[in-house]
């Protein structure tokens, strides 16, 4: 199989900036930062990238508890793990071990995982989801859960989603971040702690071009390289040197220049322009790399990591993709999802074994996820429901392929 050729642009929604140039073509789209001589300067415009061939594999993964959902070169959607309300999209509330396509849904670009729902963004810039509806996460007035992927009506023009524990955040095409479903902690942003069942946009911040959600905070990362974060802020988690909670959106402390940010449980991940990694909030477990176990209120440098390209941060465990595919985790090991072949807890980032020349990466609350440049998934931890998608129940402690997509 053909190998990938990348594309990198500044100021792109997704991580680090990177995309790759011979996906399908309705996949091989994106929004883009621009200064536009023709109108006004700094605005999202669509990318469009031509493609030479279309290599049929996985393109992006996303994980959160024990759903996964991978996109298909091919802009088709493919699920596998728990699925009791319908997160997967496959029109069942049936378990899953490998993965299985998502149904009535095609040209998609963008997904999130929940704990039971999920997100999707078409290549026209809709958003669809699937699963829990309880606490009104699907912004379209209703509480009712769905098993496959249905339109949000009247919101349109969608960059990127991310998925709480039962909330929804979307970042638009206008540069804003919108929210709805569960708030106790003021983790949407609106200046309130009321759970909402329709978008409402978050205060604080503009000009945001990545976003990320956590158990009970969200991190948004502004076009300047600012970090801004609000919802509980327990454990200094919003890296703002207190552990007080915001409603609305607050500048952190210690980190410039990001060009990704990610959401934990508890803690939260930034991606600098330089390729150092940066983390704060809970480190009970060596979550976030720094080289001992207490929890930091500012954004801190992790220790021995360099020219790191994306990040992903799950329940308890950072993860780091490195620029030469090679993939690095701290934290929790106790289910194998560090990938080292143990399982111990890392207090600074061990490589992952059975993944080279990795191209993106998504961990979630015990297990890991890596694509290859091949166009092939790999997968590590627990694996209780068939969630990493190799046909078994059998946790791993090294990546494995999975099956199905």
């Amino acid at each position: 199989m053909e190998r990938r050729k990348f594309l990198k642009f500044a100021g792109l929604s997704g991580v680090a900036g990177t995309i790759w140039g011979n996906l399908h073509p309705a996949l091989a789209q994106t929004w883009q930062k621009v200064s536009d001589p023709s109108g006004p300067a700094n605005t999202w415009q669509k990318l469009s990238i031509a493609t030479s061939t279309d290599i049929i594999g996985v393109a992006k993964v996303a994980t959160w508890y024990q759903h996964n959902l991978a996109i298909r070169s091919d802009g088709l959607l493919f699920g596998c793990g728990a699925n009791p309300t319908g997160a997967r999209g496959d029109n069942s509330t049936t378990t899953k071990r490998t993965y299985i396509q998502a149904v009535g849904i095609s040209n998609i670009v963008d997904i999130a995982c929940g704990i039971d729902h999920s997100l999707a963004i078409g290549g026209d810039g809709m958003l669809y989801g699937s699963g829990d509806g309880a606490r009104g996460q699907f912004g379209d007035n209703s509480i009712a859960d769905r098993s496959t992927f249905t339109q949000v009506t009247g919101f349109s023009n969608a960059v990127a989603v991310s998925c709480g524990r039962w909330s929804s955040m979307v970042l638009g095409s206008d540069g804003m971040v919108y929210s709805a479903g569960y708030q106790l902690t003021g983790q949407l942003g609106d200046n309130s702690t009321t759970n909402r069942s329709t978008f409402v946009q978050g205060i604080g911040v503009s000009s945001v071009v990545a976003i990320s959600r956590g158990y009970s905070h969200s991190l948004a990362l502004r076009s300047d390289g600012m970090v801004f974060g609000c919802g509980t802020g327990n454990t200094g988690r919003l890296g703002g040197n207190n552990v007080t909670q915001r409603n609305t959106f607050v500048q952190a402390i210690g980190i410039s220049n990001a060009v990704a940010v990610a959401c934990g449980v508890d803690h939260s991940v930034a991606l600098r322009s330089d390729g150092l990694v940066f983390a704060t909030g809970t480190n009970s477990d060596g979550r976030l790399g720094v080289n001992d176990l207490a929890a930091k209120s500012t954004f801190t440098q992790a220790v021995g990591i360099s020219n790191a390209i994306a990040i992903a941060a799950g329940y308890f465990n950072t993860m780091v993709l490195r620029s030469d595919g090679f993939v690095f985790l701290a934290g929790d090991g106790s289910k194998g999802q560090l990938g080292d072949n143990t399982i111990a807890d890392k207090s600074t980032f061990v490589q992952a074994i059975g993944i080279s020349n990795a191209i993106a990466i998504a961990v979630g609350q015990y297990q890991s996820l890596a694509i290859r440049a091949d166009g092939l998934l790999f997968a590590c931890g627990y694996n209780s429901v068939g969630q990493l998608g190799d046909n078994t129940i059998i946790s791993k402690r090294t990546f494995v392929q999975v099956i199905g997509v």
